[in-house]
């Protein structure tokens, strides 16, 4: 698996010491190619994963903060399978096409530990709609579903200052419930999880004083 992330910030946009009436601005980009091999009788599975996470928030006073939080997102996935239509084996292409948008606010509460750590938690509360398509042009299949959802989560965090607030973030897991209803069906997917210490996410963030 190959993973770039481009980070402005990656679930984390904290500030070395607390400072009141600044404002937060920061995002999330990142790209993600996976290859599943002998994913089917006829070859590999491809996925291709796009998020950008866009965020502005505001701090009242010396340990709170407030702000708003925006991502869209694609992803693509692309196998090889194989059928018989009557009179051969015939090998198509499947394409899995998904688009989503979320939005929501979020809350942190900022603990410095010196001048150049500190510790903070980011409460969210998100919605998202997303497009999935799946087509099989060898099948003469095509069909589309949309959904709607909502999620919370909890994300502990570590800042690192470099220089005027400037630095790395690093969350290491959390906690979140995800809500998911497919439109004009009875499908709901509901998830909860739960995992620290699984994987290292790592961005930079920014923070700047208002008159």
């Amino acid at each position: 698996m190959k993973k770039l992330i481009i980070a402005g910030a990656v679930a984390a946009f904290g500030l070395v010491s607390a400072q009141k009436n600044t404002l937060l601005v920061g995002g999330n980009i990142s790209y993600d190619n996976t290859v599943k091999k002998n994913f089917s009788t006829a070859g590999d599975l491809k996925t291709d994963n796009f998020e950008f996470n866009p965020m502005v928030g505001y701090q009242f006073d010396d340990h709170f903060t407030v702000g708003v939080k925006f991502g869209v997102g694609s992803s693509k996935q692309d196998y090889n399978d194989t059928y018989f239509n009557g009179m051969n084996m015939v090998t198509s292409i499947t394409n899995i096409k998904t688009n989503s948008f979320t939005y929501g606010v979020f809350g942190r509460y900022t603990m410095p530990l010196s001048e150049t750590f500190s510790v903070f938690g980011d409460l969210d509360v998100l919605f998202n709609n997303s497009k999935s398509t799946v087509s099989a042009p060898g099948y003469s299949y095509s069909n589309t579903t949309k959904s709607t959802g909502f999620g919370i989560g909890f994300t502990p965090n570590l800042f690192i200052n470099f220089k005027n607030s400037f630095g790395l973030n690093f969350n290491i897991g959390g906690i979140s419930y995800q809500s998911e209803k497919i439109k004009d069906s009875d499908m709901k997917t509901n998830t909860f999880g739960f995992g620290f210490g699984k994987g290292i996410t790592v961005g930079i963030s920014k923070n700047f004083g208002l008159k």
